[in-house]
């Protein structure tokens, strides 16, 4: 009977891993998920060890480019930067911008809202959709 039950057991957690290894197919998000009005807000620490903190609003135009309003914490600086991103099937991406900087992105299926971290610097934050326009 114990024998039963640890099969029965060892059969529905196989089948939860084979379920939760397919939740992002291959064919799960795309480019034209990200379009609209993002509020994001980012922290870590800049490339000389200083703690560096932003929030920001971004425009993704659903066709591989954003636009980048960010406020600086602690500075008063306020500057609009442009860029460009991938969003991969997997729903991982990349996101590009003129300055050099760099994220890794992960993006829910739908697109309302993603994380992500600097390719550069120990930096990490979510940007969330509020506005589909």
């Amino acid at each position: 009977m114990i024998n039963k039950m640890l099969m029965a057991a060892l059969a529905l957690s196989s089948a939860a891993v084979l379920s939760s290894a397919n939740a992002f197919a291959a064919d799960e998000c795309s480019g034209a998920d990200l379009k609209g009005h993002y509020t994001y807000w980012l922290q870590g620490a800049n490339a000389s060890g200083k703690a560096y903190a932003e929030v920001g609003q971004e425009h993704y135009d659903g066709a591989g480019n954003v636009i980048s309003k960010i406020a600086v914490a602690g500075t008063g600086e306020m500057a609009e930067e442009k860029g460009t991103y991938v969003v991969n099937g997997d729903c991982s991406g990349t996101v590009t911008y003129a300055s050099g900087s760099g994220y890794n992105i992960f993006v829910a299926p739908g697109g309302d809202s993603f994380v992500f971290s600097s390719t550069k610097d120990i930096q990490a934050g979510e940007n969330t959709r509020v506005s589909k326009d």
